[in-house]
């Protein structure tokens, strides 16, 4: 409300406006704001982060924003994909002038670690997820697959780190830490919220990040970045923009177990073969997804800030 108030009093036409809008209900608040945008013929720019308007669309919150922005308005994408789905459903497949894509990879993006050689720690082999644990997340069936392989017969380790408000799940995560009954050591660990130091821990601790998430928001894990740009390979749900940043279509999940399980025995198997190869290729992998972003954020800085000056040449925004 003090951003539509301060645009009703200040606003000038050769304004820019860069916004990223809420989630769910909060929508219905920023077509006012984009109407009055509209008013004062401010051109826009509106940055998507939850794939929820494009797994639920099309919704008629996002269909009132793109109406109230009109030509004005323009939208920011976290993929290609994304963009074109978004484009599909509000925009009538117009995608040019419309809406442009730039990866968090650019914004928000991990330092990525340097790619020379370096030995496998001696250790089991160790599966990782880190998030704000929920059941969306896909932390139940997470701990349902590592038992399910458990069975089959790996004496594996499975790495858990992030807060969790659950109850029941932190039940469940504390039930998966227990000791055997023979005093063997349990073979999940729950770490709890990282951050610094225990984070980069956790990356340098596990072998193979697993990302079964369900949550009808997820776009572009930053997370997924976070461990390719650590060496760590991944494996994630086809959902949001994960599809774009995954290596391989082999590194999809189905969420069925049976098939999970093929999958992941085959991505370890991959890494008992070259754990150095598999390493270097993930940061290879960052590095690709960092250099399309800088030729995204090239396209679009250019359009946000031409009244201001432009960018730098480094593509730097310019204040």
């Amino acid at each position: 409300m003090r951003a539509a108030l301060a645009l009703v009093v200040g606003g000038k036409r050769r304004d820019r406006a860069y916004l990223s809008v809420p989630g769910q209900r909060g929508v219905w608040l920023f077509v006012l704001l984009a109407s009055i945008l509209r008013l004062r013929g401010i051109e826009h720019w509106v940055h998507h982060h939850s794939f929820r308007p494009i797994n639920l669309g099309p919704s008629q919150a996002m269909r009132a924003l793109v109406a109230a922005g009109g030509r004005r308005q323009h939208h920011i994408l976290l993929s290609n994909d994304m963009r074109r789905r978004f484009a599909g459903l509000y925009l009538d497949g117009e995608t040019d002038d419309c809406a442009i894509s730039l990866s968090n990879a650019y914004l928000f993006g991990p330092r990525i670690d340097d790619d020379r050689p370096r030995a496998r720690p001696q250790r089991p082999v160790t599966l990782g997820h880190m998030s704000v644990l929920t059941r969306e997340k896909g932390v139940p069936y997470l701990l349902d697959l590592f038992a399910g392989l458990a069975a089959r017969g790996h004496d594996w380790r499975l790495v858990i780190a992030g807060p969790c408000a659950d109850p029941v799940l932190s039940a469940a995560l504390a039930a998966a830490t227990v000791a055997g009954p023979d005093g063997r050591p349990a073979r999940v660990e729950y770490r709890g919220s990282v951050e610094g130091a225990e984070k980069e821990r956790f990356f340098a601790d596990i072998d193979l990040f697993v990302l079964p998430t369900t949550l009808i928001d997820e776009a572009e894990p930053l997370v997924m970045l976070e461990a390719f740009a650590r060496g760590v390979d991944v494996v994630a749900s086809d959902t949001g923009c994960i599809r774009d940043r995954i290596r391989t279509p082999g590194h999809l999940m189905t969420l069925d177990r049976e098939r999970d399980f093929a999958l992941i025995e085959d991505r370890v198997a991959d890494l008992a073969g070259d754990w150095t190869a598999i390493r270097q290729a993930c940061i290879a992998h960052a590095r690709a997804i960092n250099a399309d972003a800088e030729v995204e954020a090239a396209r679009f800085f250019p359009r946000l800030l031409a009244p201001f000056g432009g960018v730098a040449s480094s593509g730097s925004p310019v204040t």
